[in-house]
């Protein structure tokens, strides 16, 4: 099952109610929006006219491309390329999420020694305010 387009597997397919003919969804809709016609048997088409195909992708054949040894090759630069790629983007984003982790940590503990030193100087002052409430009551 290959578009009659592109010659590739289709990845949501559609199939022509008038004429039969297997399309990609992507593909026939932008075609039918400049021509309202089968771009191969040159009938009159609409986008009402197309059918989606309900197809497992489990099982999807190679394209033809595939079947020779520089096109083996040539796909699989294509899937290394897309590997690298993804994998430093993840890497980009590890870095930022552990810059802003690193910040966040460290606001936390300011936050935590501030709390301490001011519970040190609460302490502190009762302190003194009971000693000085001791000494007014023995004053008196």
């Amino acid at each position: 099952m290959f578009c009659a387009i592109s010659g590739e597997v289709p990845k949501e397919p559609v199939v022509s109610t008038k004429t039969g003919h297997l399309f990609e969804k992507s593909l026939i809709d932008k075609y039918l929006a400049s021509e309202d016609k089968c771009p191969v048997t040159g009938e009159e088409l609409t986008t009402e006219d197309l059918i989606p195909l309900k197809a497992t992708q489990t099982a999807k054949p190679r394209p033809i491309t595939a079947t020779s040894i520089p096109g083996l090759l040539s796909h699989f630069q294509n899937e290394w390329d897309a590997l690298m790629l993804e994998t430093y983007t993840l890497k980009q984003h590890l870095d930022s999420t552990r810059k802003e982790l690193s910040q966040v940590l460290y606001q936390h503990d300011a936050a935590c020694r501030v709390i301490a030193r001011l519970m040190r100087e609460r302490d502190e002052a009762r302190a003194m305010v009971s000693q000085r409430q001791g000494q007014m009551a023995e004053a008196a």
